[in-house]
């Protein structure tokens, strides 16, 4: 058992891993708008470049994050965020339009995941916050 690394080293790989899968889901995704932009001539590839620059996002935040960096993780919570809201306004629409939920696989990948990297990331945060002094001497003080 390596001693070295912090219980928030694992949460954050998990998030890596997790994150990572979101990306190639993105990149997946961004290629398929692509093809259907072709296909269809009328449509105006604002699809593809906001699932693009997700993607990037995403596979970037990745790769800088880091317990301690601030900057990575609000790219995260952002992306997760508007991947979250957009699966709202897809649900509301599609049950509008024709009285049915979206697939289970879009749910899992575009609200479980998202959750998931949310909690993750935050109990990472927890367990790297440091302790005050002013509890530690508190704690001495009446024991």
């Amino acid at each position: 058992m390596d001693r070295s690394r912090r219980p928030a080293d694992e949460l954050l790989e998990v998030v890596r891993v997790l994150l990572l899968v979101q990306g190639a889901l993105l990149v997946a995704s961004t290629i398929e708008a692509l093809f259907w932009g072709l296909a269809f001539p009328g449509a105006n590839g604002s699809s593809v470049v906001l699932s693009g620059a997700a993607a990037v996002a995403i596979l970037v935040a990745r790769a800088r994050l880091r317990d301690d960096r601030l900057g990575a993780r609000r790219i995260v919570y952002v992306v997760e965020g508007v991947t979250l809201a957009t699966l709202a306004i897809d649900s509301a629409l599609a049950f509008a339009l024709v009285a049915a939920y979206p697939p289970p696989v879009a749910l899992l990948t575009r609200f479980v995941l998202p959750l998931c990297v949310f909690a993750l990331l935050r109990r990472a945060v927890r367990a790297t916050a440091p302790i005050s002094t002013d509890t530690v001497a508190t704690r001495e003080v009446t024991a």
